[in-house]
């Protein structure tokens, strides 16, 4: 895991996955933001360094894209990881809305995306 100021990564990725490339239950879409729950205060010794790290950025809502980039993950990897957290009661994952009718992009949506690139 290279998480700022931790080095370089000493474990593979598929490793943290056990070789898996999708979680059980949906297929989340990099936009996903992803938050924690009140379970995951009380399990977080129980779990692996790279389940506690996404917890502890996710306190504040992180987008699935954003957990991978922090951990130096591929998507995938972060997709799996996020998922399983999820599953577990640890995550709640808000997906964004539906499409227009038109099948574009919604336009809140758009301004969403928008706003959270001018805040960085």
């Amino acid at each position: 895991m290279t998480l700022e100021g931790h080095g370089e990564r000493v474990v593979p990725v598929y490793a943290f996955t056990g070789g898996r490339t999708r979680a059980a239950g949906q297929e989340l879409p990099l936009e996903a933001v992803v938050t924690t729950t009140g379970q995951s205060l009380t399990a977080r010794g129980s779990l692996q360094m790279e389940s506690r790290a996404i917890l502890e950025m996710c306190a504040r809502p992180r987008s699935l894209a954003e957990v991978g980039a922090a951990l130096g993950v591929p998507v995938g990897v972060a997709r799996v990881l996020v998922g399983d957290l999820a599953n577990g009661g640890y995550l709640e994952v808000h997906l964004p809305r539906a499409a227009d009718g038109d099948g574009g992009v919604g336009q809140e949506l758009l301004g969403r995306l928008l706003d959270g690139l001018r805040g960085r």
